[in-house]
């Protein structure tokens, strides 16, 4: 069994404790860039972009224990050249978007914005002959925090809490059934809480990592980290839900929602039940 962890921002406060040993694990834990549900083995346990859920559902199951949920500004901004209430059709450039950055635009695109991606759809590299026709850049992490020097930015978690009233879930856990057969998960998701709650005492430590040699303006960076909540409550679990709805359209994630281990009967969360009866 292994602890991976996504290698983006926004898992920072989670990851950095962790690499840095201020939290020792007695799991082995990785970290990767892009973590994607193929990389996730049955025994497992990772923190992962919410959107991969839904290729995981057969085989995972969500822990509510330790997130990732954006209550403030974020690191996923979609920025236009005019307004976006001018753009009609356009195709849309993902760049250094993770799966929830993609996935967010999706669920906003038209119901939010107006705009309808063209038959060129999202565009991932700038080698793409339609790249250059974009309108719509949709960009994640450091550069994001910073306001372009021309033309327009919508934060798009908090574009989703106007639309929708609940909080963009950037990250969760998924176990997978076999640890959770073999009453593993437990242990690990001990670490990753641990993990997070360092991240929160040792905030401006871990805003330094983040920050790196970066020019990034500390106080926006503070302002995102301070909104960031490591807990999926019933409302998150909801908008979870409603952004897999809403943002699954054309994407390589089917539209099926993720099972939550709270859903088990607690003796089988707890792994207190023999193997045969929790899987």
């Amino acid at each position: 069994m292994t602890i991976l962890i996504d290698d983006v921002l926004l898992t920072a406060p989670i990851r950095v404790p962790l690499v840095e040993g201020w939290v020792e694990s007695a799991i082995p834990v990785e970290v990767r860039s892009p973590l994607r549900a193929a990389d996730i083995g049955p025994e497992d346990i990772a923190l992962i972009a919410s959107p991969e859920t839904t290729l995981l559902a057969a085989t995972h199951l969500v822990a509510s224990e330790v997130a990732v949920v954006i209550e403030g500004i974020s690191p996923i901004v979609l920025r236009t050249p005019v307004r976006p209430d001018e753009i009609d059709e356009t195709p849309i450039r993902l760049r250094h978007a993770t799966a929830t950055g993609e996935m967010l635009t999706r669920a906003l695109l038209k119901p939010y914005f107006g705009i309808t991606a063209s038959s060129a759809q999202f565009i991932t590299s700038d080698d793409d002959p339609n790249a250059a026709q974009a309108q719509v850049v949709v960009v994640e992490g450091l550069d994001a925090l910073d306001e372009p020097e021309a033309g327009f930015q919508t934060d798009l978690a908090q574009a989703w809490y106007v639309l929708t009233g609940g909080h963009a879930v950037s990250h969760v856990v998924v176990v997978g059934l076999e640890a959770q057969a073999r009453g593993l998960a437990d242990q690990a998701l001990t670490t990753l809480k641990q993990a997070a709650e360092v991240g929160i005492e040792r905030r401006r430590e871990v805003r330094t990592v983040m920050a790196g040699d970066s020019d990034v303006d500390r106080e926006t960076l503070a302002e995102m980290t301070n909104n960031l909540s490591f807990t999926l409550h019933a409302d998150d679990r909801r908008s979870l839900l409603n952004l897999i709805a809403r943002g699954s359209w054309g994407s390589r994630f089917p539209q099926r929602n993720p099972v939550f281990r709270d859903d088990l009967p607690s003796d089988v969360r707890g792994g207190t039940r023999n193997e045969g009866a929790a899987s």
